[in-house]
């Protein structure tokens, strides 16, 4: 198992690239093109904020659609499309693991967005909403100062939060991989309390391949702050080694579309309802799911 030091600096190694992911997004909100895209697009212009944050932070952006008529179709939309705090995986899964170009996380994204978009159109609309469109949209030359001035400060929180979940899920990790139930240390971590519960889960992810305890384990921790799933595998480099292609694609899939964490789905229950709150949840469950059944069975014909 690496040590804590090491662990941290690989993480600190993904903010360069969020620091550049973070300045193209700045970009493109401050030009204008945005807007323009929602046009484009036929989005409502009191869409298009929610959709710029969730980008940023799924949260921020269900709280910023609390008011909107067609709040509950949007968050649908809202929770399919991967946050910042879901970057450090995939940077980590399709950079290092896999050897992609950096530019492999805009297809993520824009895979992600084809199937929110797909998925909304099953989801009714609010007839009471008169949608008003912008039509004086000017495209401009952002200030590359301003932009660069609000990335650093988007990169800094960003790698507060990443430090402080890193730091909380480390402590918990080394607990559960190194006692077994009876509160015995064990050298042996397939004999500790973590596999021992992540390995009941195992039967369900046997046909999307993502059947091993550390990846459930991931996931799981996931629920709880994205930012955390990357360090449990970091924290077990030897599944990092027998992961194929196909799984490991699998697990981006699911990883990119199941549930928000319990931030975010505590906003979306306060917002739309608790009702809405669960048929969000179990959607974007059982979409994963499907979708990575998918990924990986064709993968494991085609690779």
């Amino acid at each position: 198992m690496p040590s804590i030091w090491e662990i941290l600096c690989t993480l600190v190694e993904f903010i360069p690239q969020v620091f550049l992911l973070y300045l193209i997004l700045s970009i493109l909100e401050k030009s204008g093109l945005l807007a323009k895209i929602a046009r484009i697009f036929h989005l409502p212009i009191n869409n298009v904020l929610p959709i710029c944050l969730t980008f940023n932070c799924t949260t921020m952006a269900v709280c910023s659609a609390r008011d909107n008529p067609q709040r509950k179709r949007l968050v649908y939309f809202l929770s399919l499309i991967p946050c910042t705090a879901q970057l450090p995986m995939l940077i980590f899964l399709l950079l290092t693991v896999l050897g992609l170009p950096f530019g492999s996380i805009f297809v993520v994204y824009l895979f992600c967005i084809i199937i929110a978009i797909l998925v909304i159109m099953f989801v009714p609309k609010n007839n009471v909403e008169k949608i008003n469109y912008d039509t004086n949209i000017q495209l401009t030359f952002p200030n590359l100062g301003k932009c660069l001035l609000d990335t650093l400060r988007q990169t800094l929180i960003f790698a507060k939060k990443i430090i402080i979940a890193f730091i909380i899920s480390a402590f918990i990790i080394v607990v559960l991989a190194r006692f077994s139930f009876n509160f015995k240390f064990v050298n042996d971590s397939q004999q500790s309390i973590l596999f021992s519960i992540c390995g009941l889960f195992s039967p369900i992810f046997v046909s999307v391949g993502l059947n091993h305890p550390v990846i459930i384990c991931a996931l799981l921790f996931g629920i709880i702050a994205k930012e955390a799933a990357v360090s449990v595998l970091l924290f077990f480099p030897n599944v990092i080694n027998i992961l194929s292609v196909p799984m490991v694609l699998s697990l981006i899939t699911f990883f990119a579309l199941y549930p928000k964490c319990i931030a975010a789905q505590t906003a979306i229950n306060c917002h739309c309802g608790h009702k809405t709150g669960i048929k969000v949840f179990f959607t974007n469950l059982l979409l994963a799911y499907g979708v990575s059944f998918v990924v990986y069975n064709l993968c494991g014909i085609f690779i």
